[in-house]
C-alpha cells in the first residue's frame, strides 16, 4: 500500500514513500548468551523505544548540554574553516591534548600533552594498548567479574584472560601474586575505580600492593578509569597512575560515560615511547579521530562547561542510584544480594544459588525489562548466578518499574515473598 498527493490544477500523483529505518525487536536478542553477543543486544537495545533497559552503563541523553557542545562546534568551525572537516595526526590535535593534560591533572596526574593519545573511545584505547603489549596466546590478568567489552577485545586477539577474585575492596592482592608467580603475564587490566560491573573501588592499601607487585615482576598495568569521575559520596581516589614511579601504568580515559558514547572520544595517558608505537598502530588503522570533534571538545573542555556539566550531573546520577537500591530492597527477595556503588553505574547482583540468569533474561525481555546477564562479564563460571543493573540512563520511576518487574520474576522462580522495606541486604561477594 501506498499514499497518493493530490495538487489543484496538476492532478494526482503517487506520493514517494519516506524512507524508514527498520527498528530492532525484541525477538532478535537473546540468541547468544556470550560476551560477544550480549554486547550486540546492548546496542540492539538502544534502538528500542519502550524498553526498560537497566542493561546499557551510559549516561542519560536528555542530560547531553547540547547547546554548549553546538556552540563549541560551531566556534571550531569558524575560528578554523573547511580545515577543521580535514585530517588530524594520529596521536591526536594538540589543541585537545592540551585540555586533557589539564583534565587528567584533577585525577592526580601531572603531564604534559606529549603524554597523551587522542583515541576513538575508551574501547579503541584498550584495543591498541593490548596490541602494543601482549601477543597471540599471551596470558593476561583481568578482574573476576571484569567490563565485557575487554574480554570481546582480548579474545579477538587470541589472549588469554585469566579472572582474579574481587572483594568489596576491589582486586584481591593474595591470588593476583600467585597468578603473577605462575603465569607470567603479558599485563594486567584493571578498573579500580567504580569498577564495571561492580561498582566497587580499590582501596589505597591495595593499590600500592598491586604497583609494588607490578614493578616486582615488571609487569604493565592497564588503567580504566572511565568511571572516575562519577563519585557521589566524598572525594575519588586519585588514578593509579598518579602512584606510578616506574611507568608501568597505561592510563585510559573516556568522555563517553560524562558525556555521551557517540562522541567516541577517549584518550591514552603513558609514556612518549610508547605512545609513538601506538599512534603508529592508529595510523595504520581508522588514522585519526574527526578534527572538527577535537576541536570542539578542546574549547568545552577548556571554557569549563565539562566541569560544570558534572557538577550538574553528579545529583542526577545519585538519585538514580539511590532509587536503584531502594527499589531492589522492596522488590528482591530474600537470597539476592548487590553491591552498594559509591559511583559509576552499576550494581552486582548475586542471584540464588541454582537460579538460571539466561532464563530471566529472556524472560524479563518478554516483559518488556532488560538487564545484562553476569557471565558475560567472566573470564571463568562464578560459583553462582549474576546480574548487572545500570541505572544511568533511566529515571527513578522507570528504575523502580523494571525492578519490580524483575522481582516479580525472581519470586516466580524462586517461590519467594518480597522482603519488606526495613530488611537491608548485606554487600554481594563477588566471587
Amino acid at each position: 500500500g501506498g499514499w497518493v498527493e493530490a495538487t489543484v490544477g496538476r492532478g494526482t500523483f503517487v506520493a514517494e514513500q519516506e524512507e524508514r529505518t527498520p527498528t530492532p525487536t525484541t525477538s532478535e536478542l537473546g540468541q547468544e548468551v556470550t560476551p560477544r553477543g550480549v554486547m550486540n543486544d546492548l546496542l540492539r537495545m538502544a534502538q528500542m523505544p519502550g524498553l526498560l533497559s537497566l542493561a546499557m552503563n551510559d549516561p542519560d541523553a536528555d542530560a547531553f548540554p547540547l547547546r554548549d557542545w553546538q556552540r563549541c562546534t560551531d566556534e571550531a568551525l569558524e575560528q578554523g574553516g573547511a580545515r577543521v572537516m580535514g585530517y588530524a595526526t594520529p596521536q591526536g590535535d594538540q589543541s585537545l591534548r592540551n585540555a586533557l593534560a589539564t583534565l587528567v591533572h584533577e585525577r592526580g596526574l601531572t603531564v604534559g600533552p606529549d603524554e597523551i593519545m587522542v583515541t576513538g573511545g575508551a574501547t579503541q584505547a584498550l584495543a591498541l594498548t593490548c596490541d602494543a603489549l601482549a601477543r597471540p596466546g599471551d596470558t593476561v590478568l583481568v578482574e573476576q567479574p571484569t567490563y565485557l567489552g575487554s574480554l570481546n577485545i582480548m579474545a579477538a586477539r587470541g589472549l588469554q584472560p585469566i579472572g582474579i577474585a574481587t572483594d568489596d575492596e576491589g582486586l584481591q592482592i593474595e591470588p593476583l601474586e600467585r597468578a603473577l608467580q605462575q603465569q607470567r603475564p603479558a599485563l594486567i587490566y584493571t578498573i579500580p575505580t567504580f569498577q564495571n560491573p561492580s561498582g566497587v573501588c580499590l582501596s589505597n592499601e591495595r593499590r600500592a600492593a598491586l604497583l609494588e607487585l607490578a614493578a616486582r615482576h615488571n609487569v604493565p598495568i592497564i588503567e580504566d578509569d572511565v568511571y572516575g569521575r562519577l563519585c557521589y559520596e566524598g572525594v575519588p581516589p586519585p588514578a593509579l597512575k598518579a602512584a606510578d614511579a616506574r611507568g608501568l601504568v597505561v592510563h585510559i580515559g573516556s568522555l563517553s560515560k560524562i558525556l555521551m558514547p557517540g562522541l567516541r572520544m577517549g584518550y591514552i595517558v603513558a609514556t612518549p615511547a610508547l605512545l609513538q608505537q601506538l599512534s603508529a598502530a592508529r595510523q595504520a588503522s581508522d588514522l585519526c579521530s574527526p578534527l572538527l570533534t577535537q576541536r570542539a571538545l578542546a574549547l568545552f573542555i577548556g571554557r569549563g562547561l565539562l566541569t560544570s556539566h558534572i557538577r550538574r550531573s553528579l545529583p542526577r546520577y545519585r538519585e538514580r542510584r539511590d532509587a536503584l537500591l531502594l527499589a531492589m530492597e522492596q522488590h528482591f527477595p530474600a537470597g539476592v544480594f548487590w553491591t552498594r556503588p559509591r559511583g559509576g553505574f552499576a550494581c552486582w547482583v548475586a542471584l540464588p544459588v541454582g537460579s538460571s540468569v539466561t532464563e530471566l533474561y529472556m524472560a524479563a525481555i518478554a516483559r518488556g525489562v532488560a538487564f545484562a546477564p553476569g557471565d558475560v562479564f567472566c573470564a571463568a563460571p562464578l560459583a553462582r548466578p549474576h546480574m548487572r543493573l545500570s541505572f544511568g540512563a533511566q529515571t527513578p520511576h522507570a528504575i523502580a518499574e523494571a525492578v519490580s518487574v524483575l522481582g516479580e520474576l525472581l519470586r516466580e522462580r524462586a517461590g519467594h515473598r518480597a522482603l519488606p522495606v526495613s530488611v537491608k541486604v548485606d554487600c554481594v561477594p563477588l566471587v
